[in-house]
């Protein structure tokens, strides 16, 4: 059987790096013995869907399966009529905004099959009977469906993957790697990587339908081993562990820091993690591993604010945890969130100050946004039991390019639109202000440094300053200006 897979377009954005989920999915099916292609909408965001669906058209699929973010689906529809009349063969849909919103979904004319929660399980359950013939849909745990009524039957959650290591690793092959805009500082070649999956808190504006709260993790074995195939296909030697909480285990991370060690992978690698999980002698046998940057999840400078999130940390950790990874190498990015609930104009400029006065290295602003499957959504049906999934979500995105204004979809705060979108590209304005500042003191020392920061305020002086900088009688400060991450990584 030929199964194509389709990445979502998303509106104005570039997919940064490929789905992994499509990419575990295509390789069970290979492993079923199924010939696999994936194509992923997501890197042309400006092409039309009807030119990316020739491709699909073309290799005549007997299965078309989708993935789709709530933010994305308004092109999985379009797709999918399209293989509907074009081809008619079956349609399957998984990924967050099918199990968030699965009856809705399943509205759609277009689509046949739905797989709520993580996919793998029954994802093999419903090719074997595909295969064989026997569509008892009914007794594939996690697999919706529409009884010949047009009913929509619940097949209630997809079994969860008991043993990661038991999965095989994502069908990279399957992708143009070399489209996607992922690249560590120093140029090179990044792959994603997962090395757990599931995350035991419950944040407010995050969603968990798909892994759930229960964590599960791969060994280190079986992470050294993709790592080392990544290499030998691949060619490269930098790597971004897009877990959830990939510092959320210690003992486990220590195991696998002692892996790569041993090993002597000689990789990069960035991660996310909580502020609360890290220490000085943790981040210190990180560093030795190969990790090079950490992301942090901030959110807000306001104490009650951050409080609201539900995600238990506190602002003296924030400081702790940023410090503590800058002295010993490791580079560090905050993510924030403007326009929580609760949040003032006033809470929120005590949010981008303290951004301003943490060492990171890069900060990320969002905008606030109450995705269903989330407790912000939650909150704000309890509130507006009238709202429900329309076209409008296309513009739920919450990325901020800070060159103009974005508008905030479903506003939770008490900051007007207009006003929440310029905080958004204030707060990028002031952090890279403060950050030159350190550069300043770092380049010249305190009392220096300072001087020529605040001269360097000045637009005359600004003026001969870039003319000395080109002829070379600022190096110093050029050098820390320009070397950025790209050091860290060699």
């Amino acid at each position: 059987m030929r199964i194509a897979f389709i990445g979502p377009k998303w509106n104005q954005l570039v997919n940064s790096y490929p789905s992994l989920g499509l990419g575990y999915l295509a390789a069970v099916a290979e492993q079923e013995g199924h010939e696999c292609a994936i194509f992923d909408m997501g890197l042309r965001p400006d092409t039309p869907v009807e030119e990316d669906m020739k491709a699909v058209i073309d290799f005549k699929p007997d299965l078309v399966a989708f993935t789709s973010m709530t933010t994305s689906y308004y092109s999985v529809e379009k797709a999918a009529q399209i293989v509907k009349e074009t081809l008619g063969v079956p349609t399957i849909i998984g990924g967050p905004h099918a199990t968030s919103l699965p009856e809705v979904t399943l509205e759609n004319p277009y689509i046949d099959f739905l797989i709520y929660g993580e996919g793998e399980l029954t994802w093999r359950a419903f090719l074997q009977a595909l295969a064989a013939g026997e569509h008892r849909w009914h007794k594939i745990q996690g697999l919706w469906f529409k009884d010949e009524d047009g009913t929509v039957v619940n097949g209630g959650n997809s079994p969860m993957v008991p043993n990661l290591d038991d999965l095989p690793f994502p069908a990279r092959h399957l992708f143009d790697l070399e489209a996607y805009p992922l690249y560590a500082p120093n140029g090179e070649r990044m792959i994603t990587m997962l090395s757990s999956r599931g995350c035991p808190y419950a944040c407010s504006f995050c969603f968990k339908g798909i892994v759930g709260r229960t964590y599960r993790q791969r060994s280190p074995e079986n992470i050294v081993a993709e790592i080392k195939e990544v290499m030998e296909k691949y060619g490269t030697r930098n790597f971004y562990f897009i877990d959830d909480l990939f510092t959320i285990d210690v003992r486990r991370l220590e195991k696998i820091l002692d892996k790569f060690i041993e090993e002597r992978l000689d990789i990069r690698w960035r991660c996310l993690a909580r502020v609360d999980r890290v220490n000085p002698r943790l981040l210190e046998k990180m560093y030795k591993a190969g990790c090079r940057q950490i992301h942090y999840g901030i959110e807000s400078g306001n104490p009650e604010v951050l409080k609201r999130t539900a995600k238990h940390i506190n602002l003296d950790q924030v400081r702790k945890a940023v410090e503590w990874t800058e002295q010993v190498g490791i580079a560090s990015k905050g993510y924030f969130i403007l326009g929580l609930p609760g949040d003032t104009e006033e809470t929120i400029m005590e949010t981008i100050e303290f951004a301003a006065s943490l060492p990171l290295t890069e900060a990320m602003f969002s905008i606030a946004t109450p995705f269903p499957g989330t407790k912000l959504w939650e909150e704000l049906i309890a509130k507006r039991p009238e709202l429900k999934y329309n076209a409008d979500f296309t513009q739920a995105y919450y990325y901020n390019s800070y060159t103009s204004e974005i508008a905030p979809f479903m506003n939770v705060s008490e900051v007007p639109d207009h006003e929440l979108s310029k905080y958004a590209i204030l707060a990028r304005q002031r952090f890279l202000e403060a950050k030159a500042h350190r550069m300043y003191r770092k380049a010249f020392g305190p009392t220096l440094g300072e001087v020529f920061w605040r001269l360097s305020r000045n637009e005359a002086v600004r003026a001969v300053g870039r003319g000395l900088m080109h002829l070379g009688l600022f190096r110093k400060f050029r050098y820390y200006k320009t070397r950025g991450e790209a050091e860290l990584w060699s």
